[in-house]
């Protein structure tokens, strides 16, 4: 159920990692959106990395995104998530795109799935379908460019794995009479997946395999299908969850080589902090991509001060002189 695996050599390899970062601000005329994505690529050696590469800069560009307003809540968190997970993917398919140098391993934060938003906003949805575009593009390229590609999930509320043993469970009962000792039960419907492999797992060995149903056209899904698993990359922090496509072609052989490989990979990647076990590609991502606050206030101020119009102002629950 459980794989033992041998942190890599990652000598001679190129790794990148991906993620993006948005914030937003209420206006009295509009909404408004302000995004950016990154990817750090680096090639290691025995002793240290040789170079790190940027794309498309150190310090990447905001995007800027206008929406009327008129949104309720759900459909602004909707507007703002897809939009910065379709830049997200953009960012990684130039990458592979454009470099010069094989890219051996690319990480990206995050989950691939996105649920379909609940709403009639056709802007939103066709948002939505640019993001599983944006999607299909790049597993397509990655496979084609044979990169070794996952999705690092730091903090995961899933609960397959509990839910798959509370049904079993009541059918081998008998064989764990201490099991009877307890509320089993109502432990298993408390419990997420974190929260079992969190002490299932020792550092350096994965969970077993699931597979995600996740659709995006019927041409893609039969040739990629999503796998997931759980990674404790080291002994005092929670373990991943790590999400890959892979082509149907493969058998369950290959499969299962290709995770080993991918997690032994990771693992040394992870582990410069016993209590902090991300892929230091996605660490480093996530600290340049973050959107400060003084920029946006920075960037308010100077436009604010060259249009003073009052659809630039803020809502008044934004800039009241009184904080409470």
């Amino acid at each position: 159920m459980f794989m033992q695996l041998t942190p890599q050599d990652i000598s001679g390899l190129t790794i990148g990692g991906i993620d993006g970062g948005y914030t937003s601000r209420l206006l009295i005329g509009f909404d408004i959106f302000f995004f950016r994505a990154i990817a750090v690529f680096s090639t290691y050696t025995p002793e240290t990395i040789l170079k790190t590469n940027y794309y498309p800069n150190k310090i990447p560009p905001l995007e800027i995104t206008v929406s009327d307003v008129g949104l309720s809540t759900l459909e602004f968190e909707n507007l703002g998530s897809i939009k910065r997970a379709i830049i997200e993917l953009q960012v990684a398919t130039q990458v592979l795109e454009l470099s010069t140098k094989k890219i051996d391993v690319l990480l990206l934060d995050g989950s691939p799935i996105l649920r379909r938003p609940i709403t009639n906003n056709q802007r939103i949805q066709n948002f939505y379908q640019t993001y599983l575009s944006s999607l299909s593009k790049l597993v397509y390229l990655a496979s084609k460019n044979r990169v070794k590609m996952a999705w690092i999930v730091k903090d995961s509320r899933l609960n397959l794995f509990t839910r798959f043993l509370g049904k079993i469970l009541p059918f081998i009962i008998e064989f764990l009479p201490e099991l009877l000792t307890v509320d089993y039960r109502s432990i298993i419907n408390r419990s997420r997946d974190m929260d079992l492999f969190y002490y299932l797992l020792e550092p350096n060995v994965r969970s077993m395999v699931y597979h995600r149903d996740f659709n995006i056209t019927k041409e893609f899904d039969s040739k990629f299908s999503l796998y997931a698993f759980y990674l404790k990359t080291v002994p005092f922090d929670i373990p991943l969850r790590v999400e890959m496509f892979q082509s149907n072609r493969r058998n369950h052989k290959n499969l299962i080589n290709d995770i080993n490989t991918l997690s032994e990979t990771i693992l040394p990647l992870s582990q410069y902090n016993k209590t902090y076990g991300i892929p230091a590609p996605i660490v480093e991502a996530d600290a340049r991509a973050k959107i400060k606050e003084a920029e946006i206030e920075a960037l308010f101020q100077m436009i604010q001060t060259r249009f003073p119009t009052p659809e630039l102002m803020l809502k008044r629950r934004e800039r009241s002189p009184w904080k409470f």
